[in-house]
């Protein structure tokens, strides 16, 4: 058992990841008494789609059904997962290890994942800090939600679900206006991958 309570979320039946809880059933939502930010309805959507066989070798396409990231673990150097933008570009690189590490170019420099998506005390959600700012995933339902704010004024940024053998990232232009894509996607990557994050 590891230390990745977000690595085993799924819905039944679907994916390698298997639940981390014992009875089967997750722990309160640390948003139960507190205000929820309210989902927009203009969301710009991303699927991981294509696993070969996996996650970490797919594709993700945005709007329109265009490619906008390529996930590659080569067969040749299988302790690294690069993402890459439909040029071609690598914009994150992860190294897997006991502790692995992810780099965001121009963004993240190379560090621990469990530093850049650092658990709660409570274990019942991840920080994540990107150009200075600090966002929250955390779930919801069966969604693992991104906001920016305090739990008492969230405000919502990003969603990532898994559905009919894909996973999908619903995310707000505000958040692409502050320049999170690269970094949603490779966070919503590292917690749907079924590895230890931590």
């Amino acid at each position: 058992m590891y230390s990745n309570p977000f690595g085993g979320w799924t819905e039944a039946g679907q994916g390698p990841s298997q639940n981390v809880w014992s009875d089967g059933v997750p722990p309160p939502s640390v948003f139960g008494a507190l205000p929820y930010p309210s989902v927009p309805s203009n969301l710009l959507t991303f699927y991981f789609t294509s696993f070969n066989p996996d996650l970490l070798n797919c594709a993700v396409v945005g709007p329109q059904g265009q490619p906008y990231y390529r996930v590659v673990t080569d067969n040749h150097m299988p302790g690294y997962t690069v993402i890459k933008n439909a040029e071609g570009k690598s914009i994150s690189l992860i190294e897997w290890q006991s502790h692995p590490f992810i780099e965001i170019r121009g963004t993240l420099a190379k560090q621990n994942v469990r530093n850049w998506l650092r658990l709660s005390h409570d274990r019942a959600s991840r920080s994540m800090e990107v150009r200075g700012m600090r966002y929250t995933w955390a779930p919801r339902d069966k969604s693992i939600i991104l906001f920016a704010g305090t739990p008492s004024q969230p405000t919502f940024l990003a969603k990532v679900t898994r559905a009919h053998g894909t996973i999908v990232l619903e995310i707000t232009p505000d958040a692409l206006q502050l320049g999170i894509l690269d970094s949603t996607i490779t966070a919503a990557l590292l917690l749907q991958c079924g590895r230890n994050v931590d």
